[in-house]
């Protein structure tokens, strides 16, 4: 060991030593506020694991037996189709739209940009009803639409011709809200990815799609892979479409059979428990794999983003990417908002529609005359506020406060980000363990929602607020506290003012995130304590099918303005310089 490497360790212990004797009462109080909050994402996990180890125990042994024993390898097999075909449908797509927006003359600019997420605008939950209300075999709008075209040519149907309640139809629906995710990974990868090696190749003669066969392809192989991986990890921990389309096509997945080994009596919390740490251990070795993909990309990226090549000319084929793009928007929510327009307005539901029996009436017991589903709007408003204002607060003010100090920002960028990993089926199994015994018995609060979704979307709040902090010069800051301002009016006075538009973004993100959310609502949500996504689930399995449709389209409102506040505000945050 030489010289050189014996003095690192003792370099790193001086700056740490230097960090302790130097740190502000402010930089106290975010640090200790950040260790609470690792502590809500630690503690829930831990006391689940301690307090209940015999039912783990327990639930080993009960895998093995009787009905479990016959229903899990069902389970996990169904898992596996839905999570692997919803992956590939969604790696073939977004894959496509990012090759479109980032290398093609089809793009879109910012609206192309926007396109491949409109699975993001749209909850889950609302595009799933609404794909369940078109392409029920029966009462599907569409399929009916359909049997009444094709009967003048002698081609007549009882039902569908499609039946959205079978193990295609989860794949397919799930592979549109897995699109997202690979394309946000590989857009960066092409991002980053210098054009000129795919010039050099069309110049030698070879066409557009030799080039993206031979080239493209190759090159930003690791980021394939590793969004791949990420669909995964987001399929296993999707839980709107097995639980809407599941039920109907008698198709159990692992998120839903955990929450019903939860929820069904009697209770069986050892099985549960199991399988859920299961899921655990699964997505972690899954993100240590896309984390290493992911930094072998970068390492293979022989370019910049501020390299701009000449897009390739599809010539009558850019039409076809257009329809293609044009497509996936109908699929993600112009099809399954118009279905939900139309059942909301109905008296019942019913696929023949008598335009003189249409009634808003289905809004008004929504918004005013259900005493269930008014709380559940309150608490879900309520809560989005409150912890969107949190979130943003501590993770835009530890990432500004911290932007010198790039050791520090890491280590909050990793506590921040640490809930990310962990499935939202896990933190509501996790959840209900450790809260519903002493010293914290919340279970059935609102305090427990509370909680729990901070945790879950921290993440998104650190992202945004690390974006924000990173438009801004740490001169700055310096500047400020050379004329002797404290830690507090640097941040006020110029760090906040600064990355304003970037933490609104965030807190937009956040907020639309929490009112949607609908996994961990299943579990922690009950008649004390209502939140929109559990009383949609609760409407669906009763049967209260108009009105699940206006709910849905109420949060699908909501969400879009926020939304559409978001890209306002961020396409003016591009128009502010900042020296």
């Amino acid at each position: 060991m030489d010289a050189t490497t014996r003095a690192a360790p003792t370099r790193k212990a001086s700056a740490l030593a230097g960090a302790i004797r130097n740190m502000t009462w402010f930089s106290a109080v975010l640090w200790a506020l950040m260790a609470i909050v690792g502590l809500l994402v630690v503690y829930p996990l831990l006391t689940a694991l301690i307090h209940e180890f015999d039912q783990v125990v327990i639930g080993l042994g009960e895998l093995g037996q009787g009905d479990l024993a016959a229903s899990v390898p069902t389970v996990l097999w169904n898992t596996f189709v839905v999570v692997v075909g919803g992956t590939v449908i969604a790696l073939v797509i977004g894959s496509a739209l990012a090759w479109a927006n980032e290398r093609s003359d089809a793009s879109l600019g910012w609206i192309g940009q926007l396109l491949p997420l409109a699975a993001l605008i749209v909850p889950p939950i609302a595009g799933v009803i609404g794909w369940a209300v078109l392409l029920d075999p029966r009462a599907g709008l569409m399929n009916h639409f359909i049997r009444n075209m094709l009967a003048p040519l002698g081609i007549s149907f009882d039902t569908g011709p499609f039946n959205i309640y079978t193990m295609a139809g989860l794949v397919i629906i799930t592979g549109l809200y897995i699109v997202p995710y690979v394309y946000l990974v590989v857009s960066a990868a092409l991002q980053r990815l210098d054009p000129a090696v795919e010039e050099a190749s069309r110049v030698s003669g070879a066409n557009p799609f030799k080039t993206l066969y031979r080239v493209t392809l190759p090159a930003v192989r690791p980021s394939l892979v590793a969004s791949a991986l990420l669909g995964v990890i987001s399929g296993v921990s999707l839980f709107s479409v097995p639980a809407i389309l599941g039920g109907g096509a008698r198709i159990d997945v692992l998120s839903v059979f955990i929450y019903r080994l939860l929820s069904v009596y009697p209770t069986r919390i050892g099985p549960a428990l199991v399988l859920a740490m299961g899921m655990l251990v699964l997505v972690q070795v899954l993100l240590v794999a896309q984390h290493l993909l992911i930094r072998r990309g970068q390492s293979a990226a022989i370019g910049g983003r501020g390299f701009r090549g000449t897009r390739v000319k599809l010539g009558p084929f850019r039409y076809l990417v257009l329809a293609m793009a044009a497509l996936y928007l109908l699929a993600t929510a112009v099809l399954p908002l118009l279905g939900l327009l139309l059942v909301s307005l109905q008296p019942f539901w019913t696929p023949s529609i008598n335009w003189a029996t249409l009634t808003l009436d289905n809004f008004k017991f929504v918004l005013l005359e259900n005493k269930t589903t008014v709380s559940a709007l309150i608490n879900s408003m309520w809560l989005g506020f409150v912890v969107a204002s949190f979130n943003m607060l501590l993770t835009g003010a530890t990432t500004l406060h911290f932007v010198r100090n790039p050791a520090a920002r890491r280590l909050a960028d990793s506590l921040t980000g640490m809930p990310a990993t962990i499935p939202h089926t896990v933190i509501g199994v996790a959840f209900i363990l450790a809260f519903s015994q002493p010293p914290l018995r919340i279970y059935g609060t609102t305090a427990i929602l509370l909680l729990a979704y901070v945790v879950m979307t921290l993440p998104y709040a650190a992202r945004a607020a690390s974006a924000a902090a990173d438009t801004i010069g740490i001169e700055l800051g310096e500047a400020s506290r050379i004329n002797k301002a404290s830690d507090l009016v640097t941040l006020w006075r110029i760090m906040l003012p600064l990355a304003l538009p970037g933490l609104v973004a965030g807190w937009i993100m956040v907020f639309v995130h929490t009112v949607g959310e609908i996994t961990a609502s299943a579990f922690l949500s009950g008649t004390n304590n209502p939140v929109i996504g559990r009383v949609l689930l609760d409407f669906w399995t009763f049967g209260n099918f108009p009105q699940v449709a206006s709910l849905a389209l109420i949060i699908t409102v909501i969400s879009s303005t926020f939304v559409g506040l978001m890209l306002l505000v961020t396409r003016r945050r591009h128009a502010v310089t900042v020296s």
